[in-house]
Protein backbone atom coordinates (compact mmCIF):
# COMPACT_ATOMS: atom_id res chain seq x y z
CA UNK A 1 0.00 0.00 0.00
CA UNK A 2 1.74 3.43 -1.02
CA UNK A 3 1.74 5.77 2.08
CA UNK A 4 0.33 9.51 0.82
CA UNK A 5 3.05 11.96 0.31
CA UNK A 6 1.86 14.22 3.54
CA UNK A 7 2.04 11.51 5.47
CA UNK A 8 5.41 10.25 4.50
CA UNK A 9 6.56 14.10 4.29
CA UNK A 10 5.16 14.19 8.30
CA UNK A 11 6.66 10.97 8.86
CA UNK A 12 9.67 12.10 8.06
CA UNK A 13 10.23 15.20 9.16
CA UNK A 14 9.29 13.67 12.73
CA UNK A 15 11.76 11.15 12.57
CA UNK A 16 14.50 13.03 11.30
CA UNK A 17 13.37 15.25 14.63
CA UNK A 18 13.08 12.79 16.70
CA UNK A 19 16.63 10.93 15.66
CA UNK A 20 17.96 14.62 15.86
CA UNK A 21 17.07 15.43 19.40
CA UNK A 22 18.21 11.66 20.25
CA UNK A 23 21.39 12.52 18.98
CA UNK A 24 21.92 15.80 20.68
CA UNK A 25 20.74 14.42 24.07
CA UNK A 26 24.01 11.93 23.34
CA UNK A 27 26.41 14.39 22.53
CA UNK A 28 25.25 16.84 25.13
CA UNK A 29 25.71 13.91 27.32
CA UNK A 30 29.17 13.20 25.99
CA UNK A 31 29.76 16.92 26.44
CA UNK A 32 28.93 17.11 30.42
CA UNK A 33 31.15 13.71 30.70
CA UNK A 34 33.82 15.04 28.83
CA UNK A 35 33.61 18.41 30.83
CA UNK A 36 33.33 16.32 34.31
CA UNK A 37 36.19 13.91 33.02
CA UNK A 38 38.60 17.35 32.49
CA UNK A 39 37.85 18.43 35.44
CA UNK A 40 38.42 15.53 37.39
CA UNK A 41 41.83 15.16 35.60
CA UNK A 42 43.08 18.56 36.50
CA UNK A 43 42.31 18.27 40.35
CA UNK A 44 43.97 14.86 39.96
CA UNK A 45 47.26 16.49 38.79
CA UNK A 46 46.52 19.42 41.78
CA UNK A 47 46.22 16.76 44.29
CA UNK A 48 49.22 15.17 43.52
CA UNK A 49 51.28 18.10 42.85
CA UNK A 50 50.22 19.35 46.78
CA UNK A 51 51.27 15.68 47.82
CA UNK A 52 54.04 15.26 46.27
CA UNK A 53 55.43 19.18 47.69
CA UNK A 54 54.38 18.22 51.05
CA UNK A 55 56.81 15.11 50.79
CA UNK A 56 59.56 16.89 49.73
CA UNK A 57 59.20 19.36 52.42
CA UNK A 58 58.73 16.34 55.17
CA UNK A 59 61.57 14.56 53.62
CA UNK A 60 63.96 17.23 54.04
CA UNK A 61 63.67 16.32 57.68
CA UNK A 62 64.13 12.65 56.96
CA UNK A 63 67.50 13.15 55.28
CA UNK A 64 68.47 15.60 58.08
CA UNK A 65 67.68 12.41 60.30
CA UNK A 66 69.63 10.36 58.86
CA UNK A 67 72.83 12.66 58.78
CA UNK A 68 72.47 12.83 62.81
CA UNK A 69 72.33 8.92 62.63
CA UNK A 70 75.83 8.78 60.30
CA UNK A 71 77.01 11.07 62.77
CA UNK A 72 75.84 8.81 66.28
CA UNK A 73 73.79 12.35 67.28
CA UNK A 74 76.67 14.33 67.62
CA UNK A 75 76.36 16.80 64.60
CA UNK A 76 78.13 20.79 65.62
CA UNK A 77 76.20 23.83 65.11
CA UNK A 78 78.47 24.53 62.04
CA UNK A 79 77.78 20.88 60.57
CA UNK A 80 73.96 21.64 60.77
CA UNK A 81 74.16 25.10 59.55
CA UNK A 82 76.18 23.63 56.49
CA UNK A 83 74.39 20.41 55.84
CA UNK A 84 70.79 22.53 55.71
CA UNK A 85 72.41 25.46 54.05
CA UNK A 86 71.16 23.33 50.41
CA UNK A 87 67.57 22.82 51.44
CA UNK A 88 67.12 26.62 52.38
CA UNK A 89 68.30 27.93 49.01
CA UNK A 90 66.09 25.43 47.43
CA UNK A 91 62.71 25.61 49.70
CA UNK A 92 60.97 28.92 49.45
CA UNK A 93 58.38 27.19 52.02
CA UNK A 94 60.70 26.54 55.10
CA UNK A 95 60.87 29.43 57.18
CA UNK A 96 63.34 27.70 59.86
CA UNK A 97 65.19 24.22 59.97
CA UNK A 98 65.78 23.82 63.80
CA UNK A 99 67.51 20.91 66.40
CA UNK A 100 65.75 20.85 69.72
CA UNK A 101 67.61 18.24 72.41
CA UNK A 102 65.18 17.56 75.57
CA UNK A 103 66.75 19.18 78.69
CA UNK A 104 65.89 18.27 82.27
CA UNK A 105 65.20 20.65 84.88
CA UNK A 106 68.45 19.96 86.45
CA UNK A 107 70.49 20.16 83.98
CA UNK A 108 68.89 23.54 82.49
CA UNK A 109 71.14 26.19 83.92
CA UNK A 110 74.54 24.48 82.87
CA UNK A 111 72.85 24.00 79.08
CA UNK A 112 72.35 27.87 78.97
CA UNK A 113 75.95 28.68 80.23
CA UNK A 114 77.19 26.11 77.68
CA UNK A 115 75.33 27.97 74.46
CA UNK A 116 76.55 31.14 76.22
CA UNK A 117 80.11 30.57 76.01
CA UNK A 118 79.78 29.20 71.97
CA UNK A 119 78.94 33.35 71.28
CA UNK A 120 75.29 33.62 72.51
CA UNK A 121 75.37 35.61 75.93
CA UNK A 122 71.89 36.42 76.41
CA UNK A 123 70.60 32.70 75.99
CA UNK A 124 67.98 31.13 78.15
CA UNK A 125 65.36 29.27 78.01
CA UNK A 126 62.22 31.31 76.91
CA UNK A 127 58.27 30.82 76.94
CA UNK A 128 55.57 33.31 75.85
CA UNK A 129 53.69 35.13 78.31
CA UNK A 130 49.92 35.81 78.15
CA UNK A 131 50.61 38.84 76.34
CA UNK A 132 52.93 37.11 73.64
CA UNK A 133 55.92 38.64 75.38
CA UNK A 134 59.17 35.80 75.63
CA UNK A 135 60.43 35.65 79.03
CA UNK A 136 62.13 33.22 80.81
CA UNK A 137 60.78 29.27 80.82
CA UNK A 138 59.02 28.71 84.43
CA UNK A 139 59.93 25.57 85.99
CA UNK A 140 58.87 22.26 84.50
CA UNK A 141 60.10 19.03 84.90
CA UNK A 142 62.22 19.09 81.44
CA UNK A 143 62.53 21.00 78.24
CA UNK A 144 63.22 20.86 74.49
CA UNK A 145 64.49 24.30 73.15
CA UNK A 146 65.00 25.23 70.19
CA UNK A 147 68.85 25.16 69.80
CA UNK A 148 70.51 25.22 66.24
CA UNK A 149 68.18 27.44 63.94
CA UNK A 150 68.93 28.08 60.74
CA UNK A 151 68.39 30.51 59.16
CA UNK A 152 69.01 32.74 62.33
CA UNK A 153 68.13 36.29 60.85
CA UNK A 154 64.56 36.85 61.45
CA UNK A 155 63.76 33.74 63.58
CA UNK A 156 66.13 35.24 66.53
CA UNK A 157 62.74 34.97 68.89
CA UNK A 158 62.42 31.18 68.65
CA UNK A 159 66.50 30.65 69.64
CA UNK A 160 65.59 28.78 73.20
CA UNK A 161 62.28 28.81 72.81
CA UNK A 162 61.07 25.95 74.90
CA UNK A 163 58.92 23.91 72.29
CA UNK A 164 56.86 21.95 75.39
CA UNK A 165 55.22 25.76 76.58
CA UNK A 166 53.01 25.97 73.16
CA UNK A 167 49.85 23.77 73.20
CA UNK A 168 49.73 23.41 69.45
CA UNK A 169 53.92 22.02 69.93
CA UNK A 170 53.36 19.96 72.83
CA UNK A 171 50.60 17.88 71.28
CA UNK A 172 52.83 17.16 67.44
CA UNK A 173 55.46 16.18 69.96
CA UNK A 174 54.08 14.07 72.00
CA UNK A 175 52.86 12.52 68.87
CA UNK A 176 56.43 12.27 67.29
CA UNK A 177 57.56 10.69 71.13
CA UNK A 178 55.22 8.18 70.89
CA UNK A 179 54.96 6.75 67.51
CA UNK A 180 58.97 7.47 66.76
CA UNK A 181 57.74 8.68 62.94
CA UNK A 182 57.66 12.23 61.64
CA UNK A 183 54.82 14.68 63.39
CA UNK A 184 52.95 17.81 62.07
CA UNK A 185 51.21 20.38 64.28
CA UNK A 186 48.24 21.96 63.81
CA UNK A 187 48.15 25.82 61.92
CA UNK A 188 50.23 28.26 63.58
CA UNK A 189 50.22 32.58 62.96
CA UNK A 190 54.10 32.94 61.47
CA UNK A 191 53.65 36.67 63.17
CA UNK A 192 57.47 36.85 61.96
CA UNK A 193 56.05 36.91 58.40
CA UNK A 194 55.23 39.70 55.71
CA UNK A 195 52.69 37.42 54.17
CA UNK A 196 49.28 36.56 55.51
CA UNK A 197 49.45 33.05 55.79
CA UNK A 198 49.61 30.20 58.37
CA UNK A 199 52.48 27.59 58.04
CA UNK A 200 52.75 24.59 59.89
CA UNK A 201 55.65 22.58 62.52
CA UNK A 202 56.91 19.24 61.24
CA UNK A 203 58.86 17.27 64.08
CA UNK A 204 61.03 13.84 64.06
CA UNK A 205 62.52 12.51 66.55
CA UNK A 206 66.07 11.62 66.87
CA UNK A 207 66.78 8.22 68.52
CA UNK A 208 69.70 8.05 71.19
CA UNK A 209 71.26 5.02 71.51
CA UNK A 210 72.93 5.77 74.70
CA UNK A 211 69.21 5.87 76.58
CA UNK A 212 65.81 4.41 75.99
CA UNK A 213 64.49 7.18 78.15
CA UNK A 214 61.64 8.55 75.27
CA UNK A 215 62.39 11.94 77.28
CA UNK A 216 65.65 11.83 76.92
CA UNK A 217 65.27 12.49 72.36
CA UNK A 218 65.82 15.44 70.65
CA UNK A 219 64.05 16.54 67.68
CA UNK A 220 64.52 18.07 64.40
CA UNK A 221 61.77 20.54 63.54
CA UNK A 222 60.73 21.95 60.25
CA UNK A 223 58.99 25.36 60.12
CA UNK A 224 56.82 25.70 56.85
CA UNK A 225 54.91 28.36 55.10
CA UNK A 226 51.52 27.01 54.25
CA UNK A 227 51.20 29.73 50.87
CA UNK A 228 54.76 29.22 49.95
CA UNK A 229 54.70 25.05 50.05
CA UNK A 230 51.66 25.35 47.80
CA UNK A 231 52.58 28.14 45.62
CA UNK A 232 55.89 26.56 44.35
CA UNK A 233 54.22 22.86 43.80
CA UNK A 234 51.44 24.67 41.16
CA UNK A 235 53.97 26.80 39.27
CA UNK A 236 53.07 24.61 36.29
CA UNK A 237 49.84 24.15 36.77
CA UNK A 238 47.26 26.92 35.91
CA UNK A 239 44.25 25.37 35.47
CA UNK A 240 41.69 28.16 36.40
CA UNK A 241 40.76 25.95 39.83
CA UNK A 242 40.33 27.85 43.31
CA UNK A 243 40.43 25.53 46.29
CA UNK A 244 40.28 25.34 49.97
CA UNK A 245 43.18 23.44 52.57
CA UNK A 246 42.22 22.28 55.24
CA UNK A 247 43.36 20.60 58.40
CA UNK A 248 40.85 17.57 58.92
CA UNK A 249 42.37 16.75 62.03
CA UNK A 250 41.95 19.67 64.07
CA UNK A 251 39.52 21.08 65.94
CA UNK A 252 36.66 22.98 63.80
CA UNK A 253 37.72 27.06 64.10
CA UNK A 254 41.01 25.72 63.66
CA UNK A 255 40.82 23.87 60.36
CA UNK A 256 41.35 26.45 57.92
CA UNK A 257 45.17 26.52 56.44
CA UNK A 258 44.79 29.04 53.59
CA UNK A 259 42.30 29.24 50.33
CA UNK A 260 44.28 29.16 46.74
CA UNK A 261 43.17 31.67 44.37
CA UNK A 262 43.91 30.88 40.89
CA UNK A 263 43.61 33.58 39.07
CA UNK A 264 46.73 35.46 41.48
CA UNK A 265 48.17 32.13 41.97
CA UNK A 266 48.38 33.03 45.89
CA UNK A 267 47.17 31.40 48.58
CA UNK A 268 45.23 33.58 51.48
CA UNK A 269 44.24 33.26 54.68
CA UNK A 270 40.75 34.85 53.95
CA UNK A 271 38.36 32.22 54.20
CA UNK A 272 35.23 33.34 52.11
CA UNK A 273 36.07 34.15 48.15
CA UNK A 274 35.13 37.07 46.56
CA UNK A 275 32.13 37.10 44.46
CA UNK A 276 29.57 33.46 43.88
CA UNK A 277 30.98 30.44 44.11
CA UNK A 278 30.34 27.91 41.19
CA UNK A 279 29.10 24.76 41.58
CA UNK A 280 31.94 21.71 41.28
CA UNK A 281 31.11 19.87 38.44
CA UNK A 282 31.91 16.37 40.02
CA UNK A 283 29.96 14.72 42.64
CA UNK A 284 32.82 14.45 45.16
CA UNK A 285 35.67 17.82 44.89
CA UNK A 286 37.46 17.12 48.09
CA UNK A 287 40.60 15.22 47.88
CA UNK A 288 42.35 13.87 51.22
CA UNK A 289 46.41 14.54 51.61
CA UNK A 290 48.55 13.30 54.43
CA UNK A 291 50.81 15.15 56.09
CA UNK A 292 53.09 14.27 59.16
CA UNK A 293 50.20 11.83 60.43
CA UNK A 294 47.49 14.84 59.92
CA UNK A 295 44.85 14.61 57.70
CA UNK A 296 44.42 17.47 55.17
CA UNK A 297 41.91 18.34 52.59
CA UNK A 298 41.70 19.87 49.65
CA UNK A 299 38.17 21.17 48.14
CA UNK A 300 38.47 22.45 44.62
CA UNK A 301 35.80 25.18 43.35
CA UNK A 302 35.86 26.19 39.53
CA UNK A 303 37.13 29.42 39.47
CA UNK A 304 35.37 32.24 37.85
CA UNK A 305 37.31 32.47 34.60
CA UNK A 306 36.96 28.56 34.67
CA UNK A 307 35.90 27.77 30.83
CA UNK A 308 31.45 27.08 30.98
CA UNK A 309 30.48 23.76 29.79
CA UNK A 310 28.31 25.23 27.13
CA UNK A 311 27.23 22.48 24.83
CA UNK A 312 28.09 23.75 21.42
CA UNK A 313 28.60 20.49 20.12
CA UNK A 314 25.19 19.59 20.65
CA UNK A 315 23.80 22.52 19.77
CA UNK A 316 25.73 22.04 16.22
CA UNK A 317 24.39 18.64 16.23
CA UNK A 318 21.16 19.86 16.55
CA UNK A 319 21.08 22.55 14.01
CA UNK A 320 22.79 19.85 11.78
CA UNK A 321 19.93 16.92 12.05
CA UNK A 322 16.84 19.96 11.20
CA UNK A 323 18.46 20.84 8.26
CA UNK A 324 19.19 17.76 7.36
CA UNK A 325 15.92 16.47 8.50
CA UNK A 326 14.31 19.68 6.01
CA UNK A 327 16.64 18.81 3.45
CA UNK A 328 15.11 14.93 2.73
CA UNK A 329 11.88 15.88 3.45
CA UNK A 330 11.49 18.20 1.14
CA UNK A 331 13.52 16.06 -1.56
CA UNK A 332 10.92 13.57 -0.55
CA UNK A 333 8.12 16.06 -1.15
CA UNK A 334 9.74 16.69 -4.72
CA UNK A 335 10.02 13.18 -5.47
CA UNK A 336 6.88 11.80 -4.31
CA UNK A 337 5.71 15.16 -6.30
CA UNK A 338 7.12 13.55 -8.97
CA UNK A 339 6.64 10.58 -8.90
CA UNK A 340 2.75 11.23 -9.13
CA UNK A 341 3.06 12.95 -12.29
CA UNK A 342 4.94 10.29 -13.94
CA UNK A 343 2.64 7.91 -12.59
CA UNK A 344 -0.10 10.01 -13.98
CA UNK A 345 1.31 10.07 -17.28
CA UNK A 346 2.37 6.57 -17.33
CA UNK A 347 -1.49 5.38 -17.04
CA UNK A 348 -2.27 8.08 -19.05
CA UNK A 349 -0.19 6.58 -22.05
CA UNK A 350 -1.30 3.31 -21.30
CA UNK A 351 -5.07 4.26 -21.53
CA UNK A 352 -4.23 5.70 -24.96
CA UNK A 353 -2.16 2.94 -26.46
CA UNK A 354 -4.94 0.19 -24.90
CA UNK A 355 -7.96 2.95 -26.46
CA UNK A 356 -6.10 3.38 -29.56
CA UNK A 357 -5.53 -0.47 -30.01
CA UNK A 358 -8.81 -1.27 -29.18
CA UNK A 359 -10.61 1.93 -31.26
CA UNK A 360 -8.71 1.04 -34.47
CA UNK A 361 -8.84 -3.03 -34.36
CA UNK A 362 -12.04 -2.88 -35.37
CA UNK A 363 -12.19 -0.97 -38.77
CA UNK A 364 -8.75 -2.17 -39.70
CA UNK A 365 -10.44 -5.45 -39.46
CA UNK A 366 -13.48 -4.69 -41.93
CA UNK A 367 -10.85 -2.79 -44.08
CA UNK A 368 -8.86 -6.55 -44.12
CA UNK A 369 -12.20 -8.46 -44.56
CA UNK A 370 -13.13 -5.81 -47.62
CA UNK A 371 -10.01 -6.33 -49.74
CA UNK A 372 -10.33 -9.85 -49.49
CA UNK A 373 -13.26 -9.66 -51.05
CA UNK A 374 -12.50 -7.01 -53.48
CA UNK A 375 -9.42 -9.41 -54.21
CA UNK A 376 -11.43 -12.24 -54.74
CA UNK A 377 -14.02 -10.58 -57.12
CA UNK A 378 -11.71 -8.78 -58.87
CA UNK A 379 -12.31 -8.49 -62.56
CA UNK A 380 -9.64 -6.58 -63.65
CA UNK A 381 -6.18 -6.72 -62.55
CA UNK A 382 -6.01 -2.91 -61.02
CA UNK A 383 -8.27 -3.82 -58.87
CA UNK A 384 -5.91 -7.07 -57.57
CA UNK A 385 -3.39 -4.38 -56.97
CA UNK A 386 -5.75 -1.61 -55.36
CA UNK A 387 -6.80 -4.55 -53.01
CA UNK A 388 -3.04 -5.58 -52.00
CA UNK A 389 -2.59 -2.28 -51.32
CA UNK A 390 -5.46 -2.02 -49.03
CA UNK A 391 -4.67 -5.06 -47.55
CA UNK A 392 -0.79 -4.47 -47.07
CA UNK A 393 -1.58 -0.88 -45.69
CA UNK A 394 -3.99 -2.86 -42.69
CA UNK A 395 -1.58 -5.53 -42.08
CA UNK A 396 0.99 -2.49 -41.39
CA UNK A 397 -1.51 -1.02 -39.14
CA UNK A 398 -2.51 -4.01 -37.32
CA UNK A 399 1.30 -4.82 -37.07
CA UNK A 400 1.35 -1.14 -35.01
CA UNK A 401 -1.49 -1.72 -33.45
CA UNK A 402 0.14 -4.64 -32.00
CA UNK A 403 3.31 -3.32 -31.09
CA UNK A 404 1.20 -0.55 -29.09
CA UNK A 405 -0.70 -3.00 -27.05
CA UNK A 406 2.04 -5.26 -26.24
CA UNK A 407 4.07 -2.17 -25.17
CA UNK A 408 1.06 -0.81 -23.32
CA UNK A 409 0.54 -4.22 -21.66
CA UNK A 410 4.41 -4.59 -20.93
CA UNK A 411 4.86 -0.94 -19.15
CA UNK A 412 1.60 -1.17 -16.88
CA UNK A 413 3.29 -5.43 -15.84
CA UNK A 414 0.37 -7.03 -17.68
CA UNK A 415 1.93 -8.78 -20.38
CA UNK A 416 1.34 -12.73 -19.63
CA UNK A 417 4.07 -15.35 -19.76
CA UNK A 418 2.45 -18.22 -21.50
CA UNK A 419 3.96 -20.75 -22.96
CA UNK A 420 2.88 -23.98 -25.40
CA UNK A 421 4.91 -26.71 -27.50
CA UNK A 422 5.41 -25.29 -30.69
CA UNK A 423 6.84 -26.85 -33.78
CA UNK A 424 9.44 -24.24 -35.07
CA UNK A 425 9.20 -25.09 -38.43
CA UNK A 426 6.04 -24.96 -38.99
CA UNK A 427 5.52 -21.69 -36.68
CA UNK A 428 8.47 -20.18 -38.57
CA UNK A 429 7.18 -20.84 -42.71
CA UNK A 430 3.35 -19.79 -41.22
CA UNK A 431 5.27 -16.50 -39.50
CA UNK A 432 7.49 -16.21 -42.95
CA UNK A 433 3.88 -16.19 -44.81
CA UNK A 434 2.25 -13.60 -42.76
CA UNK A 435 4.99 -11.43 -42.61
CA UNK A 436 5.06 -11.66 -46.75
CA UNK A 437 1.52 -11.09 -46.49
CA UNK A 438 2.23 -8.30 -44.78
CA UNK A 439 3.96 -6.56 -47.72
CA UNK A 440 2.54 -5.41 -51.11
CA UNK A 441 5.42 -7.85 -53.05
CA UNK A 442 5.96 -10.75 -51.15
CA UNK A 443 9.50 -11.03 -50.56
CA UNK A 444 12.01 -13.37 -50.47
CA UNK A 445 12.57 -14.45 -46.97
CA UNK A 446 15.52 -17.73 -46.62
CA UNK A 447 14.30 -19.95 -44.10
CA UNK A 448 17.01 -22.92 -42.52
CA UNK A 449 16.16 -25.32 -39.22
CA UNK A 450 18.96 -26.88 -38.13
CA UNK A 451 20.05 -29.21 -34.82
CA UNK A 452 17.78 -31.62 -32.83
CA UNK A 453 14.42 -31.18 -30.91
CA UNK A 454 12.93 -28.69 -33.21
CA UNK A 455 10.14 -28.71 -30.82
CA UNK A 456 10.21 -26.14 -28.06
CA UNK A 457 8.50 -25.07 -24.68
CA UNK A 458 7.58 -21.20 -25.69
CA UNK A 459 5.27 -18.42 -25.75
CA UNK A 460 3.74 -18.15 -29.54
CA UNK A 461 2.76 -14.80 -28.77
CA UNK A 462 5.91 -13.31 -27.90
CA UNK A 463 8.25 -15.33 -30.35
CA UNK A 464 5.32 -14.12 -32.91
CA UNK A 465 5.71 -10.32 -31.89
CA UNK A 466 10.48 -11.28 -31.55
CA UNK A 467 10.59 -12.38 -34.86
CA UNK A 468 7.52 -10.48 -37.13
CA UNK A 469 9.20 -7.05 -35.89
CA UNK A 470 13.02 -8.27 -36.74
CA UNK A 471 11.73 -9.78 -40.26
CA UNK A 472 9.37 -6.79 -40.69
CA UNK A 473 12.67 -4.66 -40.21
CA UNK A 474 14.89 -6.32 -42.66
CA UNK A 475 12.73 -6.35 -45.35
CA UNK A 476 11.25 -2.69 -44.82
CA UNK A 477 15.35 -1.68 -44.22
CA UNK A 478 16.75 -3.60 -47.86
CA UNK A 479 15.49 -1.75 -50.18
CA UNK A 480 13.69 -2.70 -53.74
CA UNK A 481 15.45 -5.79 -53.54
CA UNK A 482 15.54 -7.69 -49.68
CA UNK A 483 18.20 -10.65 -49.46
CA UNK A 484 16.90 -11.65 -45.96
CA UNK A 485 17.43 -14.82 -44.21
CA UNK A 486 15.99 -16.34 -41.04
CA UNK A 487 18.06 -19.26 -39.12
CA UNK A 488 16.99 -21.19 -36.51
CA UNK A 489 19.52 -23.34 -34.75
CA UNK A 490 18.38 -25.95 -32.15
CA UNK A 491 20.85 -26.70 -28.62
CA UNK A 492 20.57 -29.05 -25.77
CA UNK A 493 20.25 -25.75 -23.55
CA UNK A 494 19.02 -22.91 -26.12
CA UNK A 495 17.26 -21.53 -28.91
CA UNK A 496 18.83 -19.13 -31.22
CA UNK A 497 16.88 -17.27 -33.75
CA UNK A 498 19.08 -15.47 -36.46
CA UNK A 499 17.44 -12.51 -38.68
CA UNK A 500 20.09 -11.13 -41.25
CA UNK A 501 19.63 -8.53 -44.07
CA UNK A 502 21.94 -7.08 -46.85
CA UNK A 503 20.00 -3.37 -45.92
CA UNK A 504 21.35 -0.12 -44.76
CA UNK A 505 22.83 -1.07 -41.51
CA UNK A 506 22.87 0.56 -38.05
CA UNK A 507 25.88 2.90 -37.28
CA UNK A 508 27.74 2.20 -33.75
CA UNK A 509 26.19 5.47 -32.11
CA UNK A 510 22.16 4.44 -33.01
CA UNK A 511 23.22 0.96 -31.83
CA UNK A 512 23.39 1.93 -28.12
CA UNK A 513 19.67 3.36 -27.96
CA UNK A 514 18.36 0.17 -29.91
CA UNK A 515 15.51 -0.45 -27.35
CA UNK A 516 14.40 3.17 -27.49
CA UNK A 517 10.85 3.71 -28.01
CA UNK A 518 10.07 5.89 -30.99
CA UNK A 519 14.16 6.08 -31.70
CA UNK A 520 15.01 5.51 -35.18
CA UNK A 521 18.74 5.51 -36.72
CA UNK A 522 20.43 8.81 -38.20
CA UNK A 523 20.20 7.30 -41.87
CA UNK A 524 16.59 5.68 -42.35
CA UNK A 525 16.10 8.16 -44.44
CA UNK A 526 12.33 8.80 -45.78
CA UNK A 527 11.41 5.30 -45.29
CA UNK A 528 8.35 4.83 -42.73
CA UNK A 529 8.74 3.93 -39.45
CA UNK A 530 7.84 4.11 -35.91
CA UNK A 531 10.79 2.95 -33.92
CA UNK A 532 8.58 1.16 -31.68
CA UNK A 533 9.67 -2.56 -33.30
CA UNK A 534 12.97 -3.33 -30.84
CA UNK A 535 11.18 -1.63 -28.03
CA UNK A 536 8.48 -4.82 -28.73
CA UNK A 537 11.23 -6.89 -29.07
CA UNK A 538 13.20 -5.94 -25.79
CA UNK A 539 10.03 -6.51 -23.06
CA UNK A 540 9.05 -9.77 -25.04
CA UNK A 541 12.66 -11.16 -24.42
CA UNK A 542 12.58 -9.80 -20.69
CA UNK A 543 9.49 -11.90 -20.43
CA UNK A 544 11.07 -15.02 -21.73
CA UNK A 545 14.83 -14.31 -20.43
CA UNK A 546 16.46 -13.93 -23.52
CA UNK A 547 19.05 -12.05 -25.27
CA UNK A 548 19.11 -10.11 -28.17
CA UNK A 549 22.81 -9.49 -30.12
CA UNK A 550 23.48 -7.18 -32.95
CA UNK A 551 26.37 -7.04 -35.79
CA UNK A 552 25.90 -4.24 -38.11
CA UNK A 553 27.95 -2.02 -40.29
CA UNK A 554 26.36 1.16 -42.27
CA UNK A 555 25.86 0.01 -45.79
CA UNK A 556 26.53 -3.82 -45.66
CA UNK A 557 23.80 -5.24 -43.58
CA UNK A 558 22.52 -6.02 -40.01
CA UNK A 559 22.32 -9.26 -38.16
CA UNK A 560 20.19 -9.81 -35.15
CA UNK A 561 20.47 -13.01 -32.87
CA UNK A 562 18.02 -14.04 -30.57
CA UNK A 563 18.45 -16.60 -27.76
CA UNK A 564 15.69 -18.00 -25.70
CA UNK A 565 16.59 -20.63 -22.77
CA UNK A 566 15.20 -24.30 -23.67
CA UNK A 567 12.68 -25.06 -20.99
CA UNK A 568 11.10 -28.62 -21.14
Amino acid sequence: MRIPRPTLVIFTLLLGTGLSTVATLAVARWERANYRLQFQRQTDNLTTALQRSINRYTDILLALGDFYSVSEQTVSRTEFNHFVQRALNTYPGIQALEWAPVVSAQSRDAFEARIQAEGYPEFQITERESRGGLVRASSRGYYIPVTYLQPFADNELAFGYDLTSDPTRRTALKTARDTGKIAASGRIRLVQENKNQFGFLVFLPLHDQSSSSPQERSYLLGVFRVSDVVEESLETLNYNIDFILSDQSAAAPQQFLGRYDALTQTVTTDSEPVGRLRPCPINDCSYALTTGGRQWAVTFIPAVNYPTSTPWSALSTLIIGLLLTIIVARYLFQAQAEIVRTRELSQAKIRFFSMASHELRTPLSTILLSAQTLEASALADHHHRISERIRAAAKRMNQLLNDLLTLSRAESGKLQFAPELLNLQQFCQQLIEEVQFSFETSPEIAFTIAGDGQKAYLDPQLLRAILTNLLSNAIKYSGSNPQVALTVICHAHSFIFRVQDQGIGISEADQVRLYEAFYRGTNVGDIAGTGLGLSVVNACLQLHHGTLACNSQVGQGTTFEVTLPRVD
